[in-house]
């Protein structure tokens, strides 16, 4: 370039500078109805859109001149104008309509030269409020800026999307309630911002070609982002545990959104509904704040405070958005604008805040926020179901599997340092929930924890391991004597549970390591062998040892032999005689069990009886009994030895509510004569429960079978039971008869209790007669009949038949004289 016209072009610049610096290019506009006139854009360069304008049907036009001195084109460019159309038209008579040369989802530009006019129109499609930015750059600055823009926007809405469908499956793998309303929250916010953001000039756009369907989308979105983020503030600060009235006014107050929001989508009531929107939206809003606080004051600080972090930014950014716009609204309340004056005049309203931009950021904060959050949750929630896995629940102690983990850490760092395993069960439990309620039995378990707590001191491990079980590991061997010390000095004191006394007793059992075994479980497991053995025999404290197992082995293996036996005939009756004291005539014998194992050989009763009682395999037992009884006494009568057999039954038996049934059945197809059987029943079996019994025995005594009442004198029984039991014969036990020849009244006690059954119309038997100054003794009490060993031992059924051919009648002792 010559040195003269390089001295040209600076002298052009500093004159023309000045001019451009005194004045802004000349930008109006105009917006009908409303503003008919061109007035002059304010200097920030704003133009603000009500969502009321839609319904106003408003049409915006701006016009722009570019002085001939300018020294290049530039763009009169419209932004922020979401789900709207800008158009070209010209700016005057004989005016040409200038280029339209860019356009994007929310911005457009027209191509303005020198000298020049360029006029837009702005048509509004959605009831979306905006500030429309309106300046004349060049189109590089241009150019960068939306660029920067669109890449923010689309991030953002990736974000979004991602984040809700992430934890959308994160709700469905937890089952997590609370993870789906966020989810909701996250997919709706991301389509309320796709349609904010939406086409600006695309004649294709959704706005433009269903503008009805898309107002319903985005009343709706909003709606569904306020009512979901509702759920989820009540979900995560779990306001329904702090406050529940507060709790249900949210709900509450939920629903009410979704039905204004509902009430918008009906035509003549749509602009109504969008004039007061944003008003319900700031109420919901700030309400959502509140179980922030609540959960911070109920003491979750780390709830509380991620969720107030996570809504602050989008309760901030729309609050203010609405403040700063609260002059062009119509009908809020003056208090309003107000306020936003006086934030605005501190600085605590800036400008800022209604940009894109602020609430762009705002939308990300609180996604990054809540997803940390959400996290920690989940985090906090797996470690509280981990714990609550490991601790009982009625008590707050550590269940069986967390005192097992613990018992094997504590096993683990000495293996040869003694220690105990120690059981404690509440003997008992049982009748206190039946006649105390359950209620009350939860309350005797959490003091008896508490007592043994406090006893047992921090370094012992203290776990309730089953229905009315604790357990403990303590620091030395123990022997039986101090566990019943122990035991004893627990118990000492009654507890009180709402304000009634209870006496507990706690039986104790234990299991010595490493005596006794190396690990948790094979101690704890010897402990409750050791506990069983002092159930069964009534024992107040039992430590284990190798004896027991070895029994408890045995009679498992006898009892899973035994429904074999019954199948394989390895049960056999025996038989022991009655007598009638004064003539000596047999008149039928008591039918006993006997097992003779093909290994074993004869199994005593004592030894499978009172376990096949705990399994319920007696009621098998006693049918077998029954069934074969009859079938013998049947075969007697038709060979005309009509003898009477008596048996016992169990408690387990007068429980059984199908025997009855059972023994019609049997007794129709067998023709077998039931008045030949006489059914043997315990006193102290009536008396566990009086009522079930006398049902039970009215039963089958109205199948024509004999009772009779045994071990009369040992159960507690009244007089008043005794008249109403359908029995015909009491026996009177073994112990009366032993203690008659160690106290001579004991002689006087028969005959009483034989006076009163023969007032009363029963027969009396007299059992357990072994030698021949008993039976004189107890026939001179007046007994009807005599059993016991000086007539015979049990034999078997063929034994018991030869027996009979020989003592038939027996024959009666003569009385010795001095």
């Amino acid at each position: 370039m010559k040195p003269a016209a390089l001295f040209q072009l600076l002298l052009w610049l500093l004159l023309a500078l000045p001019g451009l610096a005194q004045a802004s290019p000349p930008i109006q506009y105009r917006c009908a109805p409303g503003v008919s006139a061109w007035q002059p854009l304010p200097t920030d360069g704003k133009l603000h859109l009500l969502e009321t304008d839609h319904d106003l049907q408003r049409v915006c036009q701006i016009r722009a001149y570019l002085p001939a001195s300018s020294p290049a084109p530039l763009w009169l460019t419209v932004r922020s104008v979401p789900q709207s159309t800008v158009s070209s038209e010209p700016a005057g008579p004989n005016r040409h309509v200038a280029p339209q040369i860019w356009r994007s989802a929310r911005s457009a530009a027209l191509a303005l030269y020198p000298g020049e006019w360029a006029q837009a129109r702005l048509d509004m499609h959605l009831p979306i409020g905006s500030t429309v930015h309106i300046s004349m750059e060049p189109p590089a600055d241009m150019l960068a800026q939306e660029s920067r823009d669109a890449q923010i926007r689309s991030a953002l809405l990736t974000l979004l999307f991602a984040m809700g469908l992430v934890s959308g499956m994160f709700a469905y793998a937890l089952r997590d309630t609370t993870t789906g309303w966020y989810t909701a929250l996250t997919l709706m916010l991301a389509l309320l911002w796709s349609l904010l953001s939406g086409h600006a000039i695309s004649p294709t756009g959704l706005a433009i070609s269903h503008p009805q369907l898309s107002q319903a989308l985005l009343l709706g979105s909003y709606g569904l982002a306020l009512f979901t983020g509702l759920r989820f503030s009540l979900g995560f600060t779990n306001l329904q545990q702090h406050a529940p009235r507060l709790a249900r006014y949210l709900r509450g107050l939920g629903w009410l959104v979704l039905g204004y929001t509902l009430m918008g989508l009906v035509p003549a009531l749509a602009a109504w509904v969008v004039q007061y929107y944003n008003l319900v939206a700031l109420v919901t809003m700030l309400a959502m704040l509140v179980p922030g606080l609540v959960a911070l004051r109920a003491g979750d600080f780390r709830g509380g405070g991620f969720y107030l972090a996570g809504w602050s930014p989008i309760v901030l950014i729309w609050c203010g958005v609405l403040l700063l716009r609260i002059d062009l609204l119509a009908g809020y309340p003056a208090w309003l604008g107000q306020l936003s004056h006086g934030l605005q005049a501190v600085g605590l309203l800036p400008d800022w805040i209604d940009t894109a931009h602020a609430r762009q950021a705002a939308f990300l904060l609180q996604a990054v926020i809540f997803s940390l959050a959400l996290a920690d949750r989940a985090a906090r929630l797996r470690h509280s179901r981990e714990r609550a896995t490991m601790t009982d629940r009625t008590t707050g102690l550590a269940n069986r599997s967390s005192f097992l983990l613990e018992g094997d850490q504590l096993l683990a760092q000495d293996n040869q340092r003694a220690r105990t395993l120690v059981l404690f069960d509440i003997a008992g439990f049982a009748a206190i929930n039946e006649t105390l309620g359950y209620d009350t039995g939860d309350r005797v378990l959490q003091e008896t924890a508490e007592r043994l707590r406090r006893k047992l001191g921090p370094n012992s491990p203290l776990a309730r391991v089953g229905g009315n079980q604790f357990a403990t590991l303590l620091d030395d061997g123990a022997s039986a004597g101090s566990l019943q010390l122990l035991a004893s000095t627990l118990t000492r004191q009654p507890l009180v549970v709402d304000e009634q006394q209870v006496d507990i007793r706690l039986r104790l059992a234990g299991a010595l390591h490493p005596a006794h075994g190396n690990d948790i479980e094979l101690l704890m497991r010897r402990a409750e062998i050791a506990l069983g053995h002092a159930k069964q025999e009534k024992q107040h404290a039992q430590v284990y040892h190798g004896a027991l197992e070895r029994d408890l082995r045995f009679q498992l293996s006898l009892l899973s032999a035994l429904r074999a036996a019954m199948a394989q005939n390895q049960l056999q009756l025996y038989l022991q005689p009655k007598v009638v004291s004064r003539t000596g005539l047999v008149t039928g014998a008591e039918v006993l069990l006997r097992w003779q194992h093909p290994t074993l050989g004869l199994v005593s009763p004592h030894d499978f009886l009172p376990y096949a009682e705990k399994t319920g395999l007696i009621v098998e037992l006693t049918r077998w009994v029954l069934v074969e009884s009859l079938k013998l006494a049947k075969h007697w009568q038709l060979q005309g030895e009509p003898l009477r057999l008596s048996l016992n039954l169990s408690a387990a038996d007068l429980a059984d509510p199908s025997l009855p049934a059972y023994v019609a059945e049997f007794l129709q197809h067998s023709k077998a004569n039931p008045h030949l059987l006489t059914l043997e029943i315990t006193e102290s079996e009536v008396m566990r429960d009086p009522k079930l019994a006398i049902s039970s025995m009215q039963a089958l005594r109205t199948l024509g079978f004999q009772l009779a009442l045994d071990d009369f004198g040992t159960g507690n029984s009244s007089l008043a039971y005794l008249q109403a039991m359908p029995v015909s014969e009491i026996k009177i036990d073994r112990s009366f008869v032993s203690n008659c020849r160690r106290n001579p009244q004991g002689a006087t006690l028969i005959r009483a209790i034989v006076a009163l059954s023969h007032t009363l119309g029963l027969k009396t038997i007299v059992e357990g007669v072994e030698n021949e100054e008993e039976w004189h003794m107890v026939c001179d009490t007046g007994c009807d009949e005599v059993q016991g060993y000086l007539l015979s031992p049990p034999l078997p059924v063929p034994a018991f038949e030869e027996w009979l051919l020989l003592n038939q009648p027996y024959v009666v002792p003569e009385r010795q004289t001095a």
